[in-house]
């Protein structure tokens, strides 16, 4: 599967190497949510994450003859986000400028046929929403990155400049804080 992955990826690149826009759009279309939230995560700003990554394929698609020789694109744009949106941070205009946003909101797909179901269900995932906001900043953004994102242990620790050690701690005592507060409501 991966093998499979590294074959689409690298035929991607060959093709956006040669112009052709189908295979950016591609691209750009498996990569722009996951490098959003990573910008987000830096920049606290919907907007200011946006135009990261849009600054960031633009320059790719500038760039495009060069892409042949990136060894792993992902990791090229995880890192290139993350550079991206220290660089906004570090800009004079925008210190004060962001804002805290909430990245972590859980949603719920109600059961239009059991109110009584989808009002405990809403409950139910407003404790989980309240357990994870209470976790630690690192901890919290681990745990979405491999819950939200589907990104692996060694993808985390790339984009956050950490081992993968740090990040399987991270993700346990996340389940394990995540447990212990729903627990904890639910024995009073």
């Amino acid at each position: 599967m991966a093998f499979e992955t590294n074959i689409v990826r690298t035929t991607l690149l060959v093709k956006i190497s040669q112009g052709e826009e189908t295979a950016f759009r591609q691209l750009f279309d498996m990569y722009y949510q996951k490098l959003f939230h990573v910008a987000v995560y830096f920049l606290k700003s919907n907007e200011l994450a946006e135009e990261a990554v849009s600054d960031v394929f633009y320059i790719i698609w500038k760039k495009k003859e060069s892409l042949l020789e990136i060894d792993d694109i992902e990791k090229y744009l995880y890192t290139s986000i993350k550079n991206q949106a220290l660089q906004y941070i570090r800009r004079p205009s925008l210190s004060g400028a962001l804002d805290s946003l909430d990245l972590y909101t859980v949603e719920l797909i109600p059961d239009v046929n059991n109110p009584e179901m989808s009002l405990l269900n809403q409950e139910y995932l407003n404790l989980i929403q309240d357990a994870i906001n209470s976790l630690p900043d690192r901890c919290r953004e681990v745990f979405r990155l491999v819950q939200s994102d589907k990104l692996k242990h060694k993808e985390i620790a790339q984009i956050l400049d950490v081992s993968e050690k740090t990040v399987e701690s991270h993700i346990a005592n996340a389940y394990k804080k995540i447990a212990l507060y729903v627990n904890k409501k639910y024995s009073k």
